[in-house]
C-alpha cells in the first residue's frame, strides 16, 4: 500500500532544492544566469591583439633597426599615418646589437623628399630596452616639436597621389651628456644628436 504521507514529507525537500537552484543562478545584480543554449548562448570571447617587440634575428652583428609593422622599404600601414583630428600612433620598433659604450638612444623620423620634414625626434631611451611598443613613449624620454607643430610623433602625410620614403634613424649616443632644452624643435635637436652619435641604424618605410 502506498504511503500517502510520503508525498507530503518529500514536498518540502523539493521546495528547498528548487530554492537553492534559483539562488545559485542569481548573480545578485538583478540578473539571472542562463545556461548556454539557443536563448542563453555564451558570447564568443573578445580577441585583443597587441603588437609586441619582436626580437631581431638574422641581422648579423651590426646595429640594426626594424619594425614588426612593415618590412624594410615596405609600406607603412595607414594606422601610423598623420591624424589631424586625433592622436598620431607611432609604429612598434625593435633594435639589436646596440654598441658598447652607448648611454642612451635617440630616434628620429624624417621625410627627405619633403626637405627633411621632421616627423619625430625622441631621446633619453634606455639602451637596454629592446624596442618601443606601438604608441609608446618610455619613462624618462623627451620629445621635440615636429614640423606639424606638435610635440612627439607625427605620422606620414605626403601630398595626394605621391609616395614618400620615411627614414627612421636610431642614434646610439656616447658618454657625453646631452644638453637639449625643453620645447626645442626637431630640426634644432637633430644636429645635437648627430654630434653625440657613436652609431646610427636606419629603417625606411613608404607611404602610402
Amino acid at each position: 500500500m502506498r504511503d500517502p504521507l510520503g508525498r507530503l514529507r518529500s514536498a518540502p525537500l523539493l521546495l528547498v532544492a528548487l530554492a537553492l537552484l534559483l539562488t545559485a543562478c542569481d548573480r545578485g545584480d538583478g540578473t539571472t544566469l542562463r545556461p548556454p543554449g539557443v536563448d542563453g548562448a555564451t558570447p564568443p570571447p573578445t580577441i585583443v591583439t597587441t603588437t609586441s617587440i619582436d626580437p631581431l634575428e638574422g641581422v648579423g652583428t651590426g646595429f640594426a633597426l626594424r619594425s614588426s609593422a612593415f618590412p624594410p622599404d615596405g609600406s607603412i600601414p595607414a594606422l601610423y599615418a598623420h591624424r589631424p583630428d586625433g592622436p598620431d600612433i607611432s609604429p612598434p620598433l625593435s633594435w639589436a646589437n646596440v654598441p658598447e659604450g652607448t648611454v642612451e638612444l635617440a630616434l628620429v623620423m624624417t621625410d627627405p623628399v619633403a626637405d627633411g620634414f621632421v616627423h619625430w625626434v625622441i631621446w633619453g631611451i634606455d639602451p637596454f630596452q629592446p624596442g618601443l611598443f606601438e604608441a609608446e613613449v618610455p619613462a624618462g624620454a623627451a620629445q621635440a616639436v615636429n614640423d606639424f607643430g606638435g610635440v612627439g610623433y607625427g605620422g606620414p602625410q605626403p601630398p595626394a597621389g605621391e609616395t614618400h620614403a620615411y627614414v627612421f634613424r636610431l642614434f646610439a649616443l656616447g658618454e657625453d651628456t646631452l644638453d637639449i632644452p625643453d620645447g626645442i624643435s626637431g630640426r634644432s635637436a637633430i644636429p645635437l644628436l648627430e654630434a653625440k652619435a657613436i652609431a646610427i641604424a636606419e629603417l625606411t618605410g613608404l607611404y602610402p
